[in-house]
Formats: C-alpha cells, structure tokens, sequence
C-alpha cells in the first residue's frame, strides 16, 4: 500500500512540475541585428540552460521563480536578464550582445621579448593535467542535434543519380541531406564510461539509433585530441605538454566576466602541415583552466575527407576552480565531386555534477552506451516538449516531408519494382562481378560468380597447364527462413578441355543469428563432391591472375590437385570476442598432371614448371593417390570486448586488444583406409591498429607452430608460407610474403616462427616534404620473417607509401620490398595493393570452405 501511495506522489509531482513550469523564449542577436547562431543562455548559479538554434532563437522551460538569466557567445560581452516567471506564463526577451571590449596588459617592449600570452600558456599546462584529472566523477545530460545540409549538388555524378527523393533536396541541389537530435545522460567513474540515450529522433527514418557513444566533450586537455573526422594521428592540444614546440601565441586582449579576468590568445601552428589548431582559446586567469575556444583545422592540419572542421566550447564556473563544460558545436565543410556539404552538430550540457558517488551498477557488463526501450518510438509531441534547441525552418520541414517521403517510398508497388530492376541482366556486372537476382521480400538471393576478373571469388573461365582452358562456375542461393535463420546453398562446377576431367562439389549450410545479440550466430553445414584444389589451402593465386600470367607471360605458379571430398562443420561465434571452429572429414585426394603448355606469347619453357615441384616431392612423405580423413579445430579471443545496447538488441565494439588464435589440425590413420599421420597445430597474436597517436600506428602479426608428429604428411598438409610471385599486386598485409615462392619453404618442421610488422607513420614526416604533404601521402615501413629448422629463413623488408587517393577514397599503396632468404636468393621490386588488405582468415572460409 505504502509503495502505491508513493508512486502516486511521484506521478502527481511530475504532473504539478509540468503544468506549473513558464517558458522564456526569444532571440539573441548583435547591436546589428544579425542573429547568434548557438549562443549560450543558462540560469546563474546553476549550469542548467540552453543554446539558440542557427537562427538565434532559444526556449528555455522554468518552474515559478525568480532567475538571472546569462547570454554568452564568444567575441561579445554577457549580457544578464533578471526575470520572475508564474505559472504557465510564457515570456519572450531578446538578448542583443554588444562586441566584448579587450584590453592590454602595459608591457615593457624590447628585442625578442615574447608576447604576453606565453606567460598565460606556460601557466595552464602547468595546470593541464590537473583540470583532466579533478573530476574523478562527472556526470550530465546532453542534448544532440545534428544537420548536414547541401549548398550544391549535381543531379547525376559518372551516371550515377544523386537527387533521389528521399533527399528531399530543391532544383539546385540545396537541403538538408541529414537530420538528428538525440537526448541522452553521461557518467564517468575511475576511467569507465556509459552513455544512456533517451530519445533519438532520425528524420525520415523512424527506426534510427543515432550516434550511440556521444562524446561528453572534445577535451583539449588531453595532450593529443581525437576529432570525428580527422587524421588517424589526432591533434595537438593549444595547452598540451609540447604545444610550444608547435604553437604561436599572441595575447588579443582581457576582459573581465562575473569577477573572472578573461584572456583572449590567437593560436596557429609554426609551420604549414603540423596537426595543429587555428583559432582563438580563452583562458581564465588565477584558475588557468579554459573559459571557451574557437579552434579550426584546415586540409593543412592533416583532415583527409573533409576540408574543415570548428570547434567551438563554452565552459562555466561549477564550483571553486572547476569549469564544466556547457556547450559544443563542431562545424564542418566538405566538397568533392561538385558536392558541397556543410553540417554542424551542436551539443548542450545541463545538470553537470563533478565528483558526486555514481552506483557501480552503471558500469557493469562491460556495456558503454544503452538506449531506453521506446527511446526511438516517441512520437512528435514528446519532442515538441523535449527538445533543448528550437527547430530551424528547414529542419522542421524536413522531418514532416522526410516522413511523407518514407511512406511513398516504403510502398510495396515501388520496392517491387526497384527489385526487379536490380535483377535485370548486365552484361558489364556479369563479366566483372557476376549476376544476382532476389526475390520478394529478399526470401531468396541467387549469385553467380565473375566471369572474367574474379573480384572477391575465382572466375567462371580460366587457363592453367593442367586442365588448360576450362569453365568453372560457381552457384549460391540463401534461402531466408525468417529473419534470423537462413539456409545458404552452394555449388561448384569445373571443366578442363584440356584434360576433360569434370568436377563438381556442393554445400549446405545452416545459420542462426541471434535475435537479442548481434555477432553471436553458430552455423553447420556438411559438402561433398570432388573438386579442384590448390596445394595451400588459403589458396594464394587467384586463378584469373593466373590465367592472364600464363597466357601472357608465360609464367606457371598454380598447383593443383583434385580431391573427393564428404565432411561436416560447425562455428560458433559469442559475440563477445571468443568463437570456435570445427570440421572433419574424408578426402580422396588426386595428384595431377600438366597437360598442355599452349601460351599467346611465345618463349622458352622457363615458366612452364611442374604440377609439383621436387621441394614438395622432397619434404612430404609422399605424394600419391591416397584417402585422409582430417579432423580440424580453431579457437579464437579478443579480450576487452564493449558493448552497445540498442533497444532490441546489444552489439559489441571494436576492441584494442589483440587476437589470440589456436588451431591444430589432425591426420587420422587406418579409419577408411586414410593414410595420413600427423599432428599439425599453430599460435598466433594479432592486432591490426595499435595507435601511437602523433607517432602513427603499429601492427603486427606473430605465430609459432610445428608438427608434434609427421609419420605421413602429404603435400597440402605441410605448411605452406603466404607467399607470392604475382606481377607486382600484392597479398595480404600482415600475413603474406611478397617475394617469397609460393611452395619453396613448405615445410613439415616441429617448430618454427612466423612475423610481420608494419608502423604507419599516418603524416609524419611526410608533412615536411612538399607534394606528399600536399597530395598527403603517407611513409610505412614493416616486414616480413619466417624461421625454421636447419636455419632455414625467409625474410623481407619494406617501405612504402599508403592513403594514396582523394578525398574518400584512399585505397591504393605502393610498397618496394627487399627480399633475403637461406637459399642465397634475394629480390626486389614493387608490389601494388589496397589498404584493405589486411590480416583474413587464413584455412577455411566463413563457411568452412577451401573453395
């Protein structure tokens, strides 16, 4: 009974709260009468308020009372308003700022004697780490509103339409192209993070999430600041431990602000292409924490895509010596392919507490950000009353005629017709990356693969010395069950006109994705048939590059076999950065002949080497018709896994740990006459990215493996390096080596090591050299080693250069590499790749897969 009569009082307060609460609301402009986009207004004595929208209006809600009212925008003096506010009452001011007024400190001038402003510097990194490290709590609401918006764009780019109605964009291409306003509560404990969002409001797309990790504050305490959108580097901070080794200093003016001295500094960098800001800071002086700041980045401080990116803060006095921050607006500017984009996505802070006890409960399970249930399901009236920011004229058309717009394009007629119009014919896609039809309702998708080029699986026609020409379809069909399991069937089939063998293979496999839990997913499937297969089973050449390498070149680096093969497999994946692998089988495996040595060019038979070469005939135990019954099993674990959880479902970050990785593989004797007799196993630990801030990044990959038994291994169980031989493409970073010969170090030892490093340096030095800085080019060094028994080695090194491209598009890399190895070979040359190409999944495929 109790607890029924107190959440009726509960609900009675808050009905009271909401009846009796005013509104302020006006406009804040300059004496001129031009408006302040995003001025700051808030209670004094309190950090509770708002910002005005791009047009200068503001609304802020107020229970019965009397308040002082502060407007402050950067470069104008505050202006106070003292207002009583009665029930419901509803009252409009508008602020009008006068240009703040900045005096100068008399200073004795000489020779070389440094501006004031140095003094003022020293003194707040001297402070630095102090104001970072004060709030060993902190907690505030934040209130996002995004917009990105077009001030041109061309109806079609290299034919490709832009001007779809759903951009909701005029005849010039103008409009806003994103909409977003998110509500949301930040806390922060000992180092650990957790955001929880509200409400989110996408427009046109009322299942939008948002941004689900909102920054509480771009703090420029840090020494190296991260910002959306810049380099991999991040910046240097105005008040960072070094920035007087990269900053000029020129002390503008004082002014004084509710009994605080306020210094107005101009900061730049000292030399073009450094990661530095371009602006004004505002530090108050005794306290020599930051006060405000307007600070830019240009294409010189290293942006890549975008061409510039504002950031502007206001911080108010919380307590003694604690400035909390209170907004934060980041402005950015891009234009490319006569698209010009324009954007700025405001934040405001209210209710800020600093070192006031947090539950431990707020940070368990790892979870960093998590949405309220219905937190995308409020409708218009709950916005109407929550929203921080009055919509702009634009904005809130925009959110109505994106609404409209979703419902004619959510037509089942239209969608229907967009599908068929995707499974037409093409003889362009065919040839380059093969054809797909889908079904209604996507119940059932069907893809062939490539006929010509192979991009992202082999070509349906190729060349080889063994089978010579030959036709190698292959077939996938996915079945949808329902939305979270699904049937994938696939097929292979092969024909050599030279040797006239007929292949074929199929495979069925189960999925399951889990409804609550994106990531965590287990498959099964079993496949059958016989088929052709190369030596190494990450397969290492493609088979249109080999095709092309023979035709033209006359050079033979394909080794294959074919194989009989009936086996079962099985892959779980938790989600929470540990999943395993499993999968047995029979093989029946077939050793192959050349059977032709026709190529366009003319020439000798240097290239035109054997199906087998004597290192493998000498290291395997044999290679001969024989049966293998293989059983295979890998475990995998990233540690520090984050979690998101969305409304319906939860969904793991990216984590900075590295990949743990173990697998053994197993030749059974005797069972079905399999001749095989081993134990192969191997370690290895990876990490793609460990960033060094201004230093760049570093990755790396190393392993150790062997056999604890060779009593018979046949030539595709031995290991095999990731190597290459191609025409100057390269194979994956951080896993292949791109001079080593595909099978002259294939290997049955009991022990050996593997590694591969690579450090981007992401613009440094680079940015002192002209050209590359311009075209912003970037320097990586690395290599590429492997040890074995008797000494044996292959090792490699390498400098390149990478991010070569425009704007978004960075793909390309270009690396000479130096090659030395035990033989007495060495080589050199160029190899060309994409920046993507970086450590796979070596052994089987997704679905456990050779082919």
């Amino acid at each position: 009974m109790n607890k029924i009569i107190a959440i009726c009082i509960i609900i009675i307060a808050c009905c009271i709260s909401v009846v009796n609460a005013g509104v302020i609301k006006g406009k804040a402009t300059d004496e001129k009468g031009p408006a302040l986009a995003f001025a700051t207004i808030y209670v004094e004595g309190t950090t509770n308020g708002t910002n005005t929208n791009g047009e200068g209006i503001y609304e802020l809600e107020l229970q019965p009372g009397t308040y002082v009212l502060l407007c402050q925008y950067m470069g104008f003096k505050q202006a106070k308003f003292n207002v009583t506010i009665k029930d419901r009452e509803t009252i409009v001011h508008n602020f009008k700022l006068a240009e703040q007024g900045l005096e100068l400190k008399e200073a004795v001038i000489k020779a070389n004697l440094e501006d004031q402003a140095y003094g003022i510097i020293r003194k707040t990194i001297a402070r630095r780490k102090f104001h970072l490290q004060q709030a060993k709590s902190f907690q505030t609401s934040i209130y996002l509103k995004g917009v990105l918006r077009t001030r041109g764009m061309p109806d079609k780019v290299m034919g490709q339409k832009l001007r779809e109605p759903q951009n909701n964009l005029d005849s010039n291409g103008k409009g806003v192209l994103y909409l977003l306003e998110e509500d949301a509560d930040y806390y922060a404990k000992d180092g650990e993070e957790h955001t929880i969002i509200h409400s989110v409001h996408e427009s046109g797309n009322p299942t939008g999430i948002g941004i689900s990790k909102l920054p509480p504050v771009v703090s420029f305490y840090n020494n190296n600041v991260d910002v959306i959108g810049g380099a991999m580097r991040g910046y240097i901070s105005p008040v960072s431990d070094n920035a007087l080794n990269y900053y000029e200093y020129k002390l503008l003016g004082q002014f004084m602000e509710s009994g605080h001295m306020i210094s107005k500094i101009s900061v730049k960098g000292k030399r073009l292409y450094e990661p530095c800001f371009y602006g004004e800071i505002y530090i108050v002086e005794g306290d020599f924490a930051i006060h405000s700041l307007n600070l830019t980045l240009v294409k010189e401080s290293g942006l890549d895509a975008l061409d510039t990116v504002t950031l502007k803060q206001l911080f108010i006095l919380e307590a003694a010596d604690t400035w909390v921050i209170k907004s934060q607006v980041t402005y950015v500017t891009i234009k490319f392919l006569e698209i010009d984009i324009t954007g700025n996505f405001i934040s405001v802070y209210n209710r800020q507490l600093v070192n006031e006890p947090l539950p431990d409960s707020l940070f368990e399970n790892r979870t960093v950000s998590s949405y309220d249930k219905q937190a995308n399901k409020k409708d218009t009236s709950y916005w109407t009353e929550a929203r921080a920011i009055p919509l702009e004229q634009d904005e809130n058309n925009d959110f109505v005629q994106k609404d409209s717009i979703r419902k004619i394009l959510a037509n089942p007629a239209r969608l229907d017709s967009i599908r068929r119009k995707g499974n037409k014919f093409s003889i362009f896609r065919f040839l380059l990356l093969g054809y797909s039809y889908t079904s209604k309702e996507q119940k059932n998708i069907f893809s062939t693969n490539s006929a010509l080029l192979g991009l992202g699986s082999d070509c349906m026609f190729n060349y080889n010395l063994v089978e010579g020409y030959n036709i190698a379809p292959k077939f996938t069909l996915r079945h949808k069950i329902d939305s979270f399991n699904y049937l994938v069937g696939e097929s292979a089939v092969r024909y050599g006109f030279s040797n006239r063998h007929f292949n074929a293979i199929g495979r069925l496999t189960f999925v399951n994705e889990e409804k609550a839990w994106k990531g965590k997913t287990w498959m099964g499937g079993v496949e059958g048939g016989k088929y052709v297969f190369q030596y190494n089973p990450v397969n290492p050449v493609m088979s249109w590059f080999a095709t092309y390498s023979m035709l033209l070149f006359r050079e033979n680096d394909l080794r294959i076999y074919e194989r009989w093969d009936a086996s079962a497999f099985l892959r779980r994946n938790y989600g929470n950065g540990f999943n395993w692998f499993v999968k047995g089988g029979f093989q029946r495996r077939l050793p192959l002949q050349n059977t032709t040595d026709f190529s366009i060019l003319p020439g000798d038979q240097k290239g035109m080497k054997s199906n087998v070469t004597t290192h493998l005939l000498e290291t395997a135990t044999a290679w001969e018709q024989h049966n293998a019954v293989i059983l295979t099993a890998s475990v995998s674990y990233k540690p520090g896994i984050t979690y998101t959880q969305y409304p319906d479902f939860k969904v793991p970050n990216r984590s900075n740990w590295p990949r743990l990785i173990l697998s053994w593989q197993k030749g059974l004797p005797g069972l079905l006459n399999s001749k095989v007799n081993f134990d192969k196993w191997r370690f290895s630990i990876q990490d793609d990215e460990i960033s060094l801030k201004l230093l760049g990044s570093f990755s790396y990959n190393f392993a150790v493996g062997g056999f604890l038994n060779t009593d018979y291994v046949s030539i595709p169980d031995l290991f095999h390096l990731y190597g290459n031989r191609g025409l100057g493409y390269t194979n994956p970073y951080l896993q292949g080596f791109q001079f080593a010969q595909y099978y002259e170090f294939s290997n049955n030892d009991k022990i050996y090591v593997e590694g591969h490093v690579e450090y981007h340096l992401n613009g440094l030095l680079t940015n002192k050299i002209p050209g590359f800085r311009k075209w912003q080019w970037y320097l990586v060094f690395g290599g590429n080693a492997y040890y074995g028994k008797n000494s044996e080695y292959y090792s490699e090194a390498f400098v390149g250069l990478d991010n070569i491209g425009w704007k978004f598009i960075r793909l390309l890399r270009v690396d000479f590499v130096q090659s030395w190895d035990s033989h007495m070979g060495h080589n050199s040359g160029i190899r060309f790749g994409l920046a993507l190409n970086g450590i796979k999944s070596t052994g089987v495929g997704l679905l456990g897969t050779e082919w």
